[in-house]
């Protein structure tokens, strides 16, 4: 009796351990799942105010580009029309010049016609005398006039200057204001391109968060994308690429037998079906006829996006790369990520095909 006890004590406290264990894995595993999905959320939050930070920084840039484009239309006309005027007062200068230059010569030969006409047509000396200062008089007046349009031609030529140089700032400042523009909206382009990757691992981690596969979910996108980014040259396979990534994010949807839709369930062959159908691309919403439409591909081949086929082509899956299969395995269950090498998989494969562009 002895014997037996001592026989059954390491048998029972195995079984004790594997338990504590299991409760253990159990409470970890969702745990870890939790954690992971709120630092992806978190992270989704924290990228999506950098970006409305930089959406709002373009915005006032903007602005103040519109108001530099406007001032350099403004400074533009004015300078325009400050040279028209420039133009006439250095006409009106000239003129003026002209007239006191010929006043002088006149004056400089002596009595010319006009002062003889005065002389000979007045009736006393103080008539004469008179015109004369009236001449006089109207040297003095032109040589002031030239004087005056002068100093307004300098003044509308120092107006000119200052509109000048204020349009080379206003041509700084709008360069300034193009190259921080460009800047910011790499930057930005840049983190709207994270927001959409984190906020495809945030949908991917909470469909996959109810069947505690969050983690392999994670990993699988991103090798997935990381495959993608190398198929740039192969646009077939990048295509694969993008229908399992969209896959991905269907874990988590239950079985449904006859189902082609992520609203009303799935069966292994509506799965393949919906996602090739928002591509444009029409399957058979049937397994077998899936398989027969090719081309085949030998199991040492196997790529990403590959259909794999099994249970006498009664069932289809998804080949999402490194060992493992997306698929939607039965009633009870959901959309799952499973290993290539389940014994199930391997005692009942038949093959695999490549859908989409060669």
């Amino acid at each position: 009796m002895h014997r037996n006890v001592h026989l059954r004590l390491p048998f029972t406290l195995g079984v004790a351990v594997l338990l504590a264990l299991m409760v253990a894995v159990a409470h970890a595993g969702p745990a870890a799942a939790d954690t992971l999905l709120a630092q992806k959320q978190a992270q989704y939050q924290k990228v999506h105010r950098q970006v409305r930070r930089l959406d709002s920084r373009v915005e006032l840039l903007s602005e103040r580009y519109d108001a530099t484009v406007l001032r350099l239309h403004q400074l533009h006309g004015q300078i325009r029309d400050a040279t028209l005027q420039l133009a006439a007062a250095q006409a009106h200068l000239e003129h003026e010049q002209n007239v006191l230059a010929s006043l002088m010569v006149a004056r400089y030969k002596g009595l010319g016609d006009g002062t003889l006409n005065i002389i000979l047509g007045a009736s006393s000396l103080s008539e004469v005398t008179g015109s004369l200062d009236i001449q006089q008089r109207f040297d003095s007046a032109v040589s002031s006039a030239v004087t005056e349009i002068r100093g307004t031609r300098d003044e509308i030529s120092r107006q000119r200057e200052v509109l000048v140089l204020a349009q080379v700032q206003q041509r700084r400042e709008k360069r300034s204001l193009e190259s921080r523009r460009r800047q910011i909206t790499r930057m930005l382009v840049k983190r709207r391109k994270l927001m959409a990757l984190v906020g495809d691992q945030v949908q991917v981690a909470l469909a996959a968060e109810s069947i505690g596969q969050t983690k392999l979910a994670l990993e699988a996108q991103a090798w997935v994308l990381a495959d993608q980014k190398r198929q740039t040259a192969d646009p077939g396979a990048a295509l694969r690429d993008q229908v399992v990534l969209e896959g991905l994010a269907q874990i988590g949807v239950p079985y449904k037998w006859g189902g082609a839709s992520p609203t009303s369930g799935f069966d292994c062959s509506g799965l393949v079906t919906w996602l090739w159908a928002q591509h444009g691309v029409a399957l058979p919403h049937f397994a077998a006829s899936q398989y027969h439409l090719g081309p085949w591909v030998a199991e040492s081949d196997l790529r990403i996006g590959d259909l794999v086929f099994f249970h006498e082509l009664g069932h289809v899956g998804i080949y999402i790369g490194n060992g493992y299969v997306l698929h939607a395995p039965h009633t009870g269950v959901t959309v799952r990520i499973e290993q290539f090498s389940n014994p199930w998989f391997q005692s009942t494969y038949v093959g695999a095909t490549r859908p989409g562009p060669p």
